[in-house]
């Protein structure tokens, strides 16, 4: 608070000076430069300002709103620097501090550039910091620090690959055991199909001795509950790697980009899969509730299959699988809701989401026996004004 006064002061000298007594731009102009000079930079920021606000043809303008910039830059305000030094070069194309001001507005972009790419690389998108750190070592191609960057992203990628090269072998061993796991279920099921043979049998015994056939039915009684318990074991088994099966293929969708492929800043690193699962939807309609203990646990799947840039219009299409298993029948009266929400970008107004309703007969292929649905969508955005999707299928119904 102490260190704050002589600012507030000045502030407060400047303005009830103006009010009191009007100045000219000459007296204004002499009055920052004494300021300034005696190493009073808030008071002298202060009355260019106001030579900038009050005197529009004035002289003393072109140096005035120079010294604003610089006092914006040493105070760490960038933005503002940048909005006032571009102003200076577009009123005064020709003016002697052109080349100065072109140097802050050089080294503004750099540093805006730096910390675009840090961020990214705070929040694990290493592809993108990666071509922003290259663009930014053509220009400064001596900076340490993004060069360390660099190595540590080139290290994390090979690690990367690495993984998925390990997940591609667990998948075929998965494949092995699956078909193990099949032909022992089929085993299983055989073997049921003769205890109950068996069974029928001691019943038709029975005429033989009572004590006899209660002794054999109760034994084959739980052989057959012990065999009931195994398939039970055996179909969650089948259910637990078919959802491993799944997380595999997503984390195949989702493998970085070859290292001979150089993205452009315009292209959109998209995800390739996203699961919704048994979430529940924070934008309900009016009227509408989710259906719970239906959709199968890990699904629906949405996988963005593609996405293309129409740069004439400032659309980007996109087009998304839809794959959705139930553990029943689909429930009358039931409809796939598909719903993206879309991340606008910094100073755009939030584009509204896209939400579109699908009732089973709009499927574009269904398995009824395994209760199987998949549809393709496709939707458009505007590409200026969004920053990323959050996109998610939830099963509901109309109340």
């Amino acid at each position: 608070m102490t260190a704050s006064l002589p600012f507030i002061t000045a502030l407060f000298v400047v303005l009830f000076a103006t009010e009191a007594l009007p100045q000219s731009a000459s007296q204004l102009y002499d009055q920052a430069k004494s300021a300034e000079a005696s190493g009073k930079r808030d008071v002298a920021f202060l009355l260019y300002r106001q030579i900038v606000r009050q005197y529009q043809d004035t002289p003393y303008i072109e140096d005035s709103l120079f010294q604003i910039g610089q006092y914006y830059y040493d105070a760490r305000n960038y933005f503002d620097a940048d909005q006032t030094f571009r102003s200076h070069l577009s009123r005064f194309p020709n003016s002697r501090f052109h080349k100065e001001i072109q140097d802050y507005v050089a080294r503004i972009n750099l540093r805006s550039l730096k910390d675009r790419a840090d961020t990214l690389f705070e929040e694990g998108k290493l592809g993108p910091a990666s071509v922003l750190y290259e663009q930014y070592l053509q220009i400064d191609p001596e900076n340490s620090e993004v060069k360390v960057r660099l190595e540590q992203i080139s290290k994390t990628m090979k690690q990367v690959h690495f993984g998925f090269e390990q997940l591609e072998r667990e998948r075929k061993e998965f494949e092995i055991e699956k078909t193990e796991l099949n032909r022992r279920v089929q085993q299983l099921e055989d073997q049921r199909k003769q205890v109950l043979v068996l069974q029928k049998q001691a019943e038709e015994l029975n005429q033989v001795t009572t004590e006899k056939y209660e002794k054999q039915l109760g034994e084959l009684t739980g052989r057959l509950q012990a065999l009931d318990e195994e398939l039970v074991r055996l179909r969650n088994d089948v259910m637990e790697w078919r959802q491993r099966a799944v997380i595999l293929e997503a984390m195949r969708l989702c493998q970085p980009f070859p290292a001979e492929f150089k993205p452009t800043l315009e292209d959109r690193f998209l995800p390739r899969i996203i699961f919704a699962g048994s979430a529940q939807d924070p934008h309900q309609e009016q009227g509408e509730a989710q259906i719970p203990g239906v959709l199968r646990e890990s699904f629906p799947v949405v996988v963005l299959t593609s996405s293309k840039l129409d740069a004439k219009k400032n659309l980007r299409h996109i087009e998304a699988v839809i794959g959705a298993e139930l553990t029943s029948q689909w429930p009358e009266g039931a409809k796939l809701k598909f719903r993206v929400d879309i991340a606008g970008k910094e100073g755009q107004p939030q584009p509204d989401p896209i939400v579109r309703y699908y009732d089973a007969f709009d499927m574009d292929e269904i398995d009824t026996s395994a209760r199987r649905y998949k549809k393709r969508v496709v939707f458009t955005a505007e590409e200026d004004k969004m920053a990323k999707y959050e996109v998610a299928v939830f099963l509901v119904k109309s109340q």
